[in-house]
C-alpha cells in the first residue's frame, strides 16, 4: 500500500474520481514503496495565482507522475472548446492537458530553483478520465498522455502507472531535449531524492496574522523548517494514540496545531488542552474552528467542576478542583457530548497529575485507554511546573492507561540558531538534546550577557539592550523581556514607565515584558532574560534554558554580579562538552 500524504481525504473532496483513485492506489499491494502526495497546491504557478496537482505519484527508481483526475461521465470537444459534463454550456479553451502541464512545469521550475540536486528528476503528467472512455485524437496530446475509463479499470493501478511512466521515459529519451533521461532511467528518484523532494514541497503552516511581529527573514526561515515535523505526523498518522517527545524549538506546538486542523477537516470534534494562558490565546487565534475547542487545563477543570468556589493554592489545583470536576463529569457522563480527539500540548506539565488525567478520560470517546489522542511534550528539560518531583517517568501516567500507543522523538531544532542555543545549554548545564539545527544562518544580533550590581544598574543595562535591538533593525514588538520572577515583582514592572515598556500581549505594538513561566510555548526574535540573582540551583538553570529557548534570533542575559563565579564555571564546563 502506498504512503499517502496526507493519509486521509478531506470532506471537501467531492470528486468520485479522486476518491476512487485514492482508494485504489492506497490499497494496491504493489505500491507499498510508493509515496503519493495529493491536493498539492502550487503557489508558484506559472500562469495563475494558485494551481493544484490532484496527485503527485512518486515511484522509487522509476519516476514521478503529476496526475489530473477527471470524473465527468460526459465530455465533448468542439472546435477546441472543452465541455465537461452535460450541464457545462459555456465550455473552456483550457484542456485538462494544459491544466496538468502548467501545474507540472510550475512544480518543476520551483524544484529547480530551490534544489539543484533535484532538477533532473523524471516528472511527467497524466490525465485520468475515471468515468469516461476518452479516445479523442489531437496533435496537442498523445495516447500516452491520458488514460480512459476502460483502460483505468482493466488492470491494477500499480501496473498501469508503472507502464505509463516507463513509456514516457522511452518517448522522452528518444528526443534530443530528453536524452538526459537515458542517464537517469532506472536510477531516480532514489531515497535521498524522495526525502528532499517531500521536504521541499510539503505544505507548511502559515503564521497567524496576529503573530507576524518578526523580521521577514526570520519568519521565512521558521516557516520553511517545519517539514520534518509534518513528516513525523504523516509517518504516524495510522496510529490512534501517539506521544511526541521533543525539546524546546522542535515544533511541538506546530504539530499540535496541524493535528487539530487535520482532525477537524475529517469531521472530528477536537479538544486541545494546554497549560499556559498566553499560549491558549495564541492557539485560539490560529484555530478559529467550531469543531476545535482550545482551553487551558485549569479552565477546563473549573468549567466542569459544577462549583463557583475558588482557592489559589497548589492543593486546590492539583487535588480539590480535579476531584470536584471528576465527580461532576462522572455524574453527567451519560449526557456528555464527548470529544472524538484529544490533543495535549505542554504534556510534560499535564501528564504528571493522575487526577487531571482522570477528568480528561471522561470527556474523550472510548477514554484514554482506547480513544484517539496525541500528546506533545518535553519530558526531559521543561518540567517547570514539576521541578520538585521528577523521580518518575511522566509519560508512564498516560501510557499505563492504554495497551497500545506509539512514541516519536523530535530531535531537530527548527526555532533557534545554533550559536544562540549552545550558549543557553552551557549556562543550563544541559547536554544538547538536539541531533541537528535546521537554521544555518547566523543570528542577526549575536547573543550577549551582562552583569549588574543593583536594580538601577539592571535598569540601565535593560535600556541599553532595548536600544541595541531597535538599532539593529528589530521592531519594538520583536523585543520581549522575560523575568525569572513573577511579572508583578520583576525589574521590568518596577521601571516600566522609565523604560517605556508594557506587560506582554499577543497583539502588542511596543517592547513588552512578562515572566518566563507565562511565556512558555511562545517565541520572539529578541529575548532579554532578567532578574537572575543566582545560577547554582537546578531551578535557575532550567529557567535559563526555558527562557532562552523562546528566541528566534538572539538572547541577552542580565545576571547579578554575585553569579559571576557560577556563570564562569558553567561556561567553561559547557565549552568542555562541545
Amino acid at each position: 500500500m502506498a504512503k499517502m500524504i496526507p493519509s486521509y481525504l478531506g470532506e471537501d473532496t467531492l470528486s468520485p474520481g479522486e476518491v476512487d483513485f485514492f482508494k485504489r492506489i492506497n490499497s494496491d499491494i504493489k505500491t507499498k514503496d510508493w509515496l503519493v502526495l495529493h491536493s498539492l497546491n502550487i503557489a508558484h504557478h506559472q500562469t495563475r495565482i494558485m494551481g493544484e496537482i490532484d496527485f503527485l505519484v512518486i515511484v522509487p527508481q522509476v519516476g514521478i507522475l503529476a496526475v489530473e483526475i477527471k470524473a465527468h461521465s460526459f465530455i465533448k470537444v468542439i472546435d477546441g472548446i472543452w465541455y465537461m459534463g452535460r450541464s457545462d454550456t459555456k465550455g473552456s479553451r483550457r484542456s485538462p492537458f494544459e491544466q496538468v502541464n502548467e501545474s507540472m512545469f510550475s512544480l518543476i521550475n520551483y524544484i529547480s530553483e530551490n534544489n539543484q540536486n533535484l532538477k533532473s528528476l523524471p516528472i511527467f503528467s497524466l490525465v485520468i478520465f475515471t468515468h469516461f472512455d476518452f479516445k479523442t485524437k489531437s496533435i496537442e496530446w498523445s495516447s500516452k498522455d491520458y488514460v480512459g475509463s476502460r483502460e483505468y479499470r482493466s488492470k491494477p493501478i500499480s501496473d498501469l502507472l508503472n507502464e505509463r511512466i516507463k513509456s514516457r521515459l522511452q518517448m522522452a529519451s528518444e528526443k534530443v531535449s530528453g536524452r538526459w533521461l537515458k542517464v537517469q532511467k532506472g536510477c531516480s528518484p532514489n531515497k535521498t531524492d524522495i526525502k528532499q523532494l517531500v521536504q521541499l514541497i510539503r505544505p507548511k503552516i502559515e503564521p497567524s496574522e496576529t503573530n507576524l511581529n518578526i523580521g521577514s527573514k526570520i519568519e521565512k526561515e521558521l516557516i520553511k523548517y517545519t517539514s520534518e515535523q509534518f513528516l513525523a505526523l504523516d509517518t504516524l498518522s495510522g496510529n490512534k494514540r501517539v506521544i511526541f517527545d521533543g525539546s524546546a524549538g522542535t515544533g511541538k506546538t506546530f504539530l499540535a496545531i496541524e493535528s487539530a486542523m487535520r482532525e477537524a477537516k475529517v469531521g472530528k470534534k477536537v479538544l486541545l488542552i494546554c497549560m499556559n494562558k498566553l499560549l491558549n490565546s495564541l492557539l485560539n487565534t490560529k484555530l478559529d474552528n467550531p469543531d476545535i475547542k482550545v482551553v487551558t487545563l485549569h479552565k477546563f477543570l473549573k468549567d466542569n467542576s459544577g462549583s463557583a468556589e475558588f482557592e489559589n493554592s497548589n492543593k486546590y489545583w492539583d487535588e480539590t478542583l480535579p476531584e470536584k470536576a471528576y465527580c461532576n463529569l462522572l455524574e453527567i457522563e451519560e449526557t456528555l457530548d464527548k470529544f472524538d480527539t484529544l490533543i495535549i500540548d505542554e504534556a510534560q506539565d499535564i501528564l504528571r497529575n493522575n487526577f487531571w488525567l482522570d477528568c480528561l478520560d471522561l470527556i474523550l470517546k472510548e477514554g484514554l485507554s482506547n480513544g484517539r489522542w496525541m500528546a506533545f511534550g518535553d519530558f526531559n528539560l521543561q518540567t517547570i511546573y514539576n521541578i520538585y518531583d521528577v523521580s518518575f517517568d511522566i509519560k508512564d501516567n498516560l501510557l499505563s492507561r492504554t495497551s497500545s500507543s506509539a512514541q516519536a522523538s523530535l530531535t531537530r531544532n527548527c526555532r533557534n540558531t545554533e550559536e544562540c542555543s549552545r550558549l543557553s545549554l552551557s549556562l543550563a548545564a544541559i547536554a544538547s538534546p538536539y541531533q541537528s539545527y535546521l537554521r544555518h544562518t547566523p543570528s542577526i544580533v549575536k547573543s550577549s550577557y551582562l552583569f549588574y550590581k543593583d536594580e538601577l544598574g539592571q535598569m540601565k543595562q535593560l535600556s541599553s539592550l532595548i536600544k541595541k535591538g531597535l538599532d539593529s533593525g528589530f521592531k519594538a514588538s520583536d523585543i520581549v523581556i522575560l523575568s525569572k520572577k513573577a511579572e508583578t515583582k520583576s525589574i521590568s514592572k518596577n521601571f516600566s514607565k522609565e523604560l517605556g515598556i508594557s506587560s506582554f500581549e499577543l497583539e502588542r505594538k511596543g517592547v513588552s515584558y512578562t515572566s518566563i513561566h507565562k511565556f512558555k510555548g511562545l517565541e520572539a526574535p529578541f529575548i532579554i532574560l532578567t532578574d537572575f540573582d543566582e545560577l547554582a540551583s537546578e531551578e535557575a538553570k532550567k529557567m535559563v534554558f526555558t527562557g532562552a529557548s523562546r528566541a528566534t534570533d538572539s538572547v541577552h542575559y542580565l545576571f547579578n554580579n554575585s553569579t559571576k563565579a557560577s556563570f564562569l564555571s558553567l561556561l567553561m564546563e559547557g565549552k568542555g562538552n562541545d
